[in-house]
Formats: C-alpha cells, structure tokens, sequence
C-alpha cells in the first residue's frame, strides 16, 4: 500500500490526520509533563500557611477517680483506659495518689505507698515506681509521664516556619492509646500494744485520679 491508498478517501485523509497529531502530542506531552506537576506535590503535600505563625492548643481534660482503702500490705491494681478522639494528641498523662494518716498517736507511725506501673500494653512508654509518706499536704506520690516532647500548652509565634513542620513538631507519634495501669502497696505502721485514748488504724484510704492532657494544635497567620 503506497501513499496514495491513505489519502483516497476523505475518511482516510482525517484518519491520517489524527494519526499524525496524536505522534505529535505524546512526546510534547511528556516534555512538558515535569513543569506541569506542582514542587508541593512531589514533595508529598504543601507546607500549608508559611511565614509569621501563632501556634496555639485547644486542650481537653480526660480523667478518672477513684478512692480505695487498704490494709497494710494489700495491694491494688488501678487501670485508665486511655482513648482520644481523631486528630488528638496526648501531651502528658499523670497518676497522684493522696493519702493522709491523722488518726495514730505520733511520729514514727506514719502510714506510706507505693506505687510501680505497668505499661506492657503500651508501646514505647516506660515503667515508673515511685513512694510517698500518708502525712502533710504533700502527700501519696505523682507519677507522669510526657507523651509529647517539651509539651506545656504555652502559645508561642514563630518567623519563617511553616504549618506542616509545626504539626510534625507537636504530634505524640500514636503513643499512649490503651490501657494504663498501677499496682499500689499499702504500708500501715500502727504502735505494737493500745495506747489510751487513741484510735489506732489497721488500714488506710488513698485517692487515686488519673489524668490525661490531649490538645489540638491551632496555626493561625499573626
């Protein structure tokens, strides 16, 4: 088939036609193709607002109490279920224990706890122990634990940052969702024989609260 058999209708010649100018496009097309796709989108994502950023955090307050009494040497086990809502980070999660002895006939009979953790359903997070003394307003123990590096919930500006490295910055990674968990050791020290007029305790009550700081991380253009 030579030349003339393409083009001796008027079907063939625009056949030949649109042939010629799609072989024409493509390898325009292609050229042209690196320009046409935006540095944000190779990159993964736009930076989103750049420049002068107030960064600030809507923070909520998850919590559970709890109050239980002990003998010495009992024991018992606290557990918090931690779970967030999307889009929520955890900034920090604390355990106090409260105790106060008022009730034995002086010093040296002071009641006590102990406290140890224990996060194996946790990922990354480290077991803590900790003690305190049932007397005075600094009583029972704390314990915390900062699931977001440096977090306060201080709002701040910053020059020249942009918005996704501010979020990458004030983010928890995923950590911190499941269950918490504490076993408390009950150390009751009472006289050895009655003293008059006293009540002497076999046991002691502690309070127990659990609380979970989680934030929203707000940029805003100053």
């Amino acid at each position: 088939m030579d030349f003339q058999d393409l083009v001796d209708t008027p079907q063939k010649v625009k056949t030949l036609a649109g042939t010629v100018a799609v072989l024409v496009a493509f390898p325009i097309y292609f050229a042209a193709m690196p320009s046409l796709i935006d540095d944000d989108m190779i990159g993964g994502g736009s930076p989103g607002l750049a420049g002068s950023l107030k960064i600030s955090f809507n923070e909520s307050v998850i919590s559970l109490e709890e109050s239980v009494v002990l003998e010495d040497g009992e024991t018992h086990e606290t557990l918090f279920v931690l779970i967030t809502e999307p889009n929520m980070n955890i900034g920090y999660v604390e355990l106090q224990v409260s105790c106060f002895d008022n009730d034995d006939p002086g010093p040296g009979f002071t009641d006590s706890v102990e406290g140890a953790s224990d996060l194996s359903e946790l990922d990354g997070i480290e077991d803590q122990t900790a003690e305190g003394q049932c007397s005075g307003g600094d009583s029972g123990f704390t314990m915390r634990w900062d699931i977001t590096d440096n977090y306060t919930g201080t709002e701040y500006t910053e020059e020249g940052g942009s918005e996704s490295e501010i979020r990458d910055r004030w983010t928890d990674g995923g950590l911190g969702r499941g269950t918490w968990a504490a076993m408390l050791t009950a150390d009751v020290n009472s006289p050895p024989a009655p003293v008059i007029g006293q009540i002497i305790d076999s046991d002691e009550e502690f309070d127990i609260t659990w609380t979970a700081v989680t934030y929203i991380v707000i940029v805003e253009v100053v």
